[in-house]
């Protein structure tokens, strides 16, 4: 009889610590929640969005604004009209003062932000520019942004992309600082 209960309290001793081990996780929670602290590490958001600007953006040199992906140069500045795109790359130029102006704006039927991103020239493809990824809203608003930094003897190109296979992005940029 006394082995019998040895193993019953043995029994119950062991579904006592599951339980417990079980509810730590519960218990920690609501330790946390009453004392507003936590073991999770939150994630920073590191988007960048271009700041939203009141100067007229004007596309110049582009003779049918309609085409489905359009671009030209002219007084320093790269000029891109999409109209129904996901991406597209422009084609290379160099930034002789070391700094460009994008300005942006756009509007989509889904996704409610766009991006542009600098990717300079390099043998054999292209490599991304570090932090020169910004966001941009599509609510048809201008939108400018500033990359600086850059080589002057390199060449670059500006990919514009939008995170979405099912929808299209319509838009205008202009891209000031560049030489041919």
């Amino acid at each position: 009889m006394k082995m019998k209960k040895r193993i019953v309290v043995l029994l119950m001793a062991l579904v006592l610590a599951v339980g417990l081990i079980g509810c730590k996780d519960t218990l920690q929670s609501i330790v946390h929640k009453a004392s507003g602290t936590s073991d999770e590490v939150q994630e920073e958001d590191t988007t960048r969005w271009a700041d939203q600007t009141s100067d007229p953006l004007i596309i110049q040199g582009i003779a049918d604004a309609s085409a489905k992906y359009a671009t030209a140069t002219a007084d320093g500045c790269l000029y891109a009209v999409f109209n129904g795109i996901w991406s597209r790359n422009t084609g290379y130029f160099t930034v002789p003062g070391g700094s460009l102006n994008i300005m942006a704006c756009g509007t989509a039927e889904g996704t409610q932000k766009f991006k542009v991103a600098l990717w300079k020239k390099v043998d054999g493809g292209a490599e991304y520019v570090p932090d020169s990824t910004y966001y941009i809203k599509t609510d048809g608003t201008d939108y400018h942004c500033t990359i600086s930094g850059l080589d002057p003897a390199a060449q670059y190109r500006v990919t514009i992309s939008y995170d979405s296979s099912r929808y299209y992005l319509y838009g205008l940029m202009k891209v000031e600082g560049i030489a041919g």
